[in-house]
């Protein structure tokens, strides 16, 4: 499909590169009173470029949830830009997609419930143990949440009470905490009580910053070298590119399916009367 949004950018012509980013369409990052703009595309449906038979039914589908189904682009995008850029939606009816700096950030989640899904901040603890010994003191530093000092330890009447020279029970005492950081006392979910696992890859989310990208920049200036116009430049086109890839899929929605009404019958409880049995 011809591109829509993306233009052939002379890599080679500073001009041409600074005319390009000058000239670009720009939009609010968050609301216009923040005055905080990005570099943006209008998407609204009378802008895209559509046929009056595609344009009709475009707004049919409206009022059906068909976002997730073309929104795939974004999250390619946002992945080969590394995670530092991604696209949002912006404008009273979601009307622009514009380009945001953004990074991925940890949850601080180390394990999960594979049953219910919740996840928690402390790790599973370990299943087993050597012998009789290592599992006392592990279960002592557990129900102590790891926190206080070895010599403390020592005074439990748990850790007393084995049959080992101190400087053993110091050994194990310093090997747990370490083995035992921020494991939690018992490895059941706190919501349905199934057994939790922990995260092989500590889960991440991407954080989307409002900031505003290149706004009054002057890239006619020195300080913008040849190659950092370039890179510019490129990701700006990675952006239109994206742009036009969600309308592609959007058309392709248009083409593929019809809107039609269906009626949902929801169960409804009420009170009746049954006769009692004898």
């Amino acid at each position: 499909m011809t591109p829509f949004f993306k233009n052939n950018v002379d890599r080679r012509s500073r001009s041409a590169m600074v005319s390009f980013l000058h000239g670009h369409r720009r939009y609010d990052t968050m609301n216009s009173w923040n005055r905080l703009t990005s570099y943006a595309n209008i998407i609204k449906i009378h802008r895209l470029g559509l046929t009056s038979k595609q344009e009709n039914k475009a707004y049919q589908m409206l009022d059906t949830d068909f976002w997730d189904d073309i929104r795939s682009p974004i999250d390619d995008f946002t992945h080969e830009q590394g995670h530092r850029y991604t696209m949002c939606l912006n404008g009273r009816s979601g009307g622009y997609l514009v380009l945001h700096e953004s990074s991925l950030e940890l949850t601080g989640h180390l394990s999960y419930c594979p049953h219910c899904g919740q996840r928690n901040f402390k790790k599973v603890p370990p299943v087993s143990y050597q012998d009789n010994n290592e599992e006392i003191i592990a279960r002592t530093l557990l129900s102590s949440q790891n926190a206080w000092r070895p010599a403390v330890y020592l005074e439990q009447p748990a850790i007393q009470a084995l049959a080992l020279a101190d400087d053993e029970k110091l050994a194990l005492i310093a090997r747990f905490k370490t083995a035992l950081h921020e494991c939690s006392a018992s490895a059941a979910c706190g919501v349905c009580h199934q057994p939790r696992r922990n995260f092989r890859v500590p889960p991440s989310r991407l954080r989307v910053a409002s900031s505003s990208i290149d706004q009054d920049e002057d890239f006619a200036a020195e300080d913008w070298s040849m190659a950092a116009l370039r890179a510019r430049v490129e990701l700006v086109c990675a952006f239109d590119a994206a742009c036009d890839a969600i309308r592609s899929n959007f058309i392709a929605l248009l083409e593929d399916y019809e809107v039609i009404e269906v009626t949902h019958y929801r169960p409804v409880q009420v009170n009746t009367l049954v006769a009692r049995s004898s």
